[in-house]
């Protein structure tokens, strides 16, 4: 424990503004220990002030327990779910106009989803069919990258239709959202570092969006749990492989904010992927590479300072036989 702490020391040394991905909570890994760490090792002053962005809890924004009570009097929440309410409030045509984006969005993921499952079921069945192996492996070979260009296509339309929207409406020069945005910075004064909390991914990465995105987040240490973790990422990855109504595929959502590079970030990987089957595991593993598929459960944590990624003994990802393996060190 101590030669981890004095490695991250070293890196914080290098870099000011270091990023720590958490899983969800549980597994006797608290935020206050987070952040004693960081004080520790330099990156915080002591008893320094901290944001937090909880909008992924929706109207449970900025309730009690969300943040770790210890910390509760050096938290100031920026409140971004409700101030995204009194914007669409404020400025109807923006609003309708982010409905009719979301609308085709929803669209767009329905017509992904459906192509999905047949190249999937494709790249299953000849996992399963048995022959010449000098043939099938090719085979096999194309239907992935069948999947990889349908992912890759499905996340440059995301990004296409939004940047319609934003293009179009222009959301920073509007006069109720530059209101919250000098609201937001206000109270972003003085604080050292920022928490992104879980929740609803969506609602999360559409908050942090309208009120700024990365630029939100320059400058200070950012530590990020579940949810919060997915949205830093350069691509966020939907999952669950056995919800209730069925079997399930991970499916491309969004851009993330690209703060967590190289990272695909899968909470509560454990409830929500079948690790047993390696099967899936390696067709997870080689869809997103070269980013490591990493499985944050619950005392997850993986620490990024320069241009590297390191975890404990809690942190694993999937390799590319579909096998849990330790995460250790990434670049």
């Amino acid at each position: 424990m101590r030669a981890a702490r004095r490695r991250r020391a070293r890196k914080y040394a290098a870099s000011r503004s270091p990023v720590v991905l958490l899983g969800p909570r549980g597994g006797g890994l608290r935020l206050r220990d987070v952040v004693g760490e960081l004080e520790a090792e330099g990156a915080l002053s002591p008893g320094a002030r901290i944001a937090a962005v909880t909008a992924g809890w929706r109207d449970r924004e900025a309730n009690e327990g969300l943040i770790d009570p210890h910390l509760a009097d050096r938290v100031v929440d920026l409140e971004l779910y409700r101030r995204s309410d009194r914007v669409a409030e404020a400025d109807a045509e923006l609003a309708q106009a982010h409905r009719a984006s979301r609308n085709r969005l929803k669209a767009l993921r329905r017509a992904y989803n459906l192509r999905l499952q047949g190249l999937i079921e494709a790249h299953r069945r000849l996992a399963e069919l048995r022959g010449d192996e000098g043939v099938l492996a090719a085979e096999r070979d194309e239907a992935l990258d069948a999947i990889r260009r349908l992912d890759a296509r499905h996340l440059d339309r995301v990004v296409e239709i939004r940047s319609e929207f934003e293009q179009r409406m222009a959301p920073g020069e509007r006069d109720a959202v530059r209101l919250q945005r000098r609201e937001v910075n206000a109270r972003l004064d003085g604080t050292e570092a920022i928490v992104l909390e879980g929740g609803h991914v969506s609602n999360l990465l559409s908050r942090l969006r309208l009120f700024g995105g990365r630029e939100l987040l320059a400058g200070r240490p950012v530590i990020a749990r579940s949810a919060g973790a997915m949205v830093l990422t350069e691509r966020i990855v939907l999952f669950h492989d056995r919800p209730p109504w069925g079997e399930g595929n991970p499916e491309v959502f969004d851009a993330g904010l690209g703060i967590a590079g190289g990272i695909v970030a899968l909470p509560h990987a454990s409830a929500r992927l079948a690790l047993n089957d390696r099967t899936r595991g390696a067709r997870l593993a080689a869809r997103f590479a070269p980013a490591s598929c990493v499985l944050l459960d619950p005392g997850g944590r993986i620490d990024r300072a320069g241009d590297r990624w390191s975890g404990g003994d809690a942190v694993e990802r999937l390799d590319m036989a579909g096998r849990r393996v330790l995460f250790r060190t990434a670049a």
